[in-house]
């Protein structure tokens, strides 16, 4: 998360102090901006990873999974990613581009992290990188001004990697990766830093991540790290992001005041996804936000209204409010805001066991 604080300014610095202050104190105003401002260009991407809401449903008896919906005019335009920028210039320290589409599927990637970047803010991506990438494109994301490119690589051979990481090439992603690394050192650059992710799963042989890691070190990543990919809900099936929505359970009972608010995301950083809407947080309430029919809880719309006058209007108060104290916040009734449900903020059964959303 170094990132964050690549191109600091002091107004920026600013805010994140204030943001923290607010947070320790459960101010339901928070600092004028969002320290971390997640943009989501595009929710589109090209493969079907069984834990995503791109999975394929077929037999997975997931009806919000069935609803997933995405277009291929499913894009931000680059005027309004430079609206958004004008308005957090200079007091938001980083962006981060995407949700859960692949932000490569936007062909004007490199000209959205291009205006991000102009504007002095930190920018972050992460991606699948399995595309055939023409030398133009490998050439134009170094020299957007990425500060830190994160790549996915969950599996040493095709066959692993390719369990989870549906409809991807191991071999496109390792020869892009082999192409950026020679490029950047080529033009003398010392961004963006580009690290690898691996995600650990169940079907991996022993020592899998070690064979991904020695053979990305090869290469010349900056930087490695593993997570475990994914769980199994209660019935043994693997998790996809739907299975953290409610459906049709009740929320269970709210919980106490803790000694800071039970969720830092409010205070933070906030999500915009491709058409303006935005909500607080991108672990929570996934399988809505893409669904027909879906509920999704904006707290408002940025093409609509300022996301200053957003990030402390109401709605967004209200869910502070609720993070710093459910028990009391629901005492008049249920909230029916974004955050009900939420494992960190009620009693609720979750299909995973202990899971909570960071």
């Amino acid at each position: 998360m170094s990132w964050l604080l690549g191109r600091p300014s002091v107004l920026s610095l600013f805010n994140l102090a204030a943001s923290g202050a607010r947070y320790a104190m459960h101010h339901d105003r928070a600092a004028p901006l969002p320290p971390i401002v997640k943009i989501d260009i595009s929710p589109l991407c090209a493969l079907a990873c069984p834990a995503c809401l791109h999975a394929d449903p077929a037999g997975r008896n997931r009806p919000l999974l069935d609803r997933q919906s995405f277009k291929p005019s499913d894009r931000m335009e680059l005027a309004q990613f430079q609206k958004i920028i004008s308005q957090i210039k200079g007091r938001t320290l980083a962006v981060s581009l995407y949700y859960y589409g692949d932000p490569l599927m936007h062909r004007q990637f490199a000209q959205f992290v291009r205006t991000a970047a102009d504007a002095g803010l930190a920018t972050h991506a992460s991606t699948h990188l399995s595309y055939n990438l023409s030398d133009d494109r490998i050439g134009a994301i170094l020299a957007s001004g990425l500060t830190h490119l994160t790549v996915d690589v969950d599996g040493a051979t095709q066959e692993s990697y390719g369990a989870t990481r549906v409809r991807g090439r191991l071999d496109l992603v390792l020869d892009n990766l082999r192409r950026l690394l020679e490029e950047r050192d080529r033009r003398g650059l010392s961004a963006p830093l580009i690290e690898v992710q691996h995600l650990s799963f169940a079907h991996h042989p022993p020592g899998e991540a070690g064979r991904v890691e020695a053979l990305v070190r090869a290469l010349g990543v900056d930087a490695f790290s593993t997570f475990s990919g994914a769980y199994h809900d209660v019935h043994g099936d693997l998790y996809n992001a739907v299975d953290t929505d409610l459906g049709a359970e009740e929320p269970g009972a709210p919980r106490s005041r803790s000694l800071l608010p039970r969720c830092h995301w409010p205070y933070s950083g906030a999500v915009i996804k491709y058409d303006g809407d935005v909500i607080p947080c991108c672990k929570w309430r996934e399988g809505q936000q893409y669904s027909e029919g879906g509920e999704p809880r904006a707290l408002g719309n940025v093409f609509n209204t300022p996301l200053e006058d957003i990030w402390n209007g109401p709605a967004y108060r209200a869910v502070r409010r609720e993070v710093s104290n459910p028990a009391r916040v629901t005492s008049a009734g249920p909230t029916h805001s974004f955050c009900e449900g939420c494992p960190k903020l009620y009693a609720t059964p979750a299909p995973l066991g202990d899971w909570q959303p960071d």
